[in-house]
């Protein structure tokens, strides 16, 4: 009564024993091929569909993602002036980060007023230096293209690496080459698998793309950059209609890119 099987590989449940005979096939080896070429072949003897998760653990990802093509978040980092300087260090952008834009508005106390942001683009030697207007105390945005860092989840023996940036046709379709194709040589000359698909997104925290910019632009008929600061704070009327653009744009290209 089963009608047949998926093919999903996760982490070892045991360590490697050579007494016990137990050893892990590294994913994507050629002794994994050949593993799974033999379960496609005896599937199909005994009757049995058989659909093949293209990836190890959740979500896609592995060694093959560099990362530049890994889940991408927007960073916000917070920076208080405390008046006496203008000058504020930029923060530390890591591999695959870039900074965006910088916005900074006169504190009052431990508030600041998000519709008094004004952007700040005086940047030498990762040092910002505040307008001179801005004398007193100051709030400081810095909106960085940043990354997630997460990594798969139960990933096979070699499976270990970043997730993907889910949003980017140049992330997905390098990830779909390099897995994909490399799964698909097990079945040469063979039926291929009723189906292959994605078993579990459980993407955390991401919500940025390295062309979201022009995307958003192009979708919505409007340039983002000038509003990133509704994306954290309540800029004014014009907040949720901004929030609710930029959500309806990854949901477009996420739908086009990877669904």
């Amino acid at each position: 009564g089963i009608g047949g099987v998926e093919v999903q590989p996760t982490y070892p449940l045991v360590p490697d024993d050579v007494k016990l005979g137990i050893r892990s096939l590294p994913y994507l080896s050629d002794e994994f091929i050949d593993a799974l070429r033999f379960t496609s072949v005896k599937a199909k003897e005994l009757g049995l569909r058989l659909d093949l998760t293209v990836g190890s653990g959740w979500p896609f990802g592995g060694p093959s993602v560099p990362v530049d093509q890994a889940a991408g978040r927007l960073r916000c980092d917070r920076v208080r002036s405390d008046g006496k300087s203008r000058r504020v260090m930029v923060p530390d952008i890591g591999a695959g980060e870039e900074l965006i834009s910088v916005w900074a508005a006169p504190l009052s106390g431990d508030a600041f007023d998000a519709k008094a942001l004004k952007p700040v683009t005086d940047i030498r030697d990762r040092v910002l230096y505040l307008p001179s207007d801005m004398s007193g105390p100051a709030q400081v945005l810095f909106f960085i293209a940043s990354r997630t860092g997460m990594q798969v989840k139960r990933p096979a023996v070699n499976g270990e690496g970043f997730v993907i940036d889910h949003y980017s046709a140049v992330a997905v379709d390098n990830y779909l080459k390099t897995v994909g194709d490399r799964l698909m040589q097990a079945f040469k000359g063979i039926d291929a698998p009723y189906a292959v698909f994605c078993d579990s997104l459980e993407v955390g925290g991401t919500d940025w793309t390295d062309d979201l910019l022009a995307e958003f632009q192009k979708r919505r008929g409007y340039d983002l950059k000038p509003y990133l600061p509704a994306l954290v704070a309540d800029i004014g009327p014009s907040t949720t209609e901004i929030r609710h653009d930029w959500c309806k744009t990854l949901t477009e290209i996420v739908t086009e890119r990877f669904v």
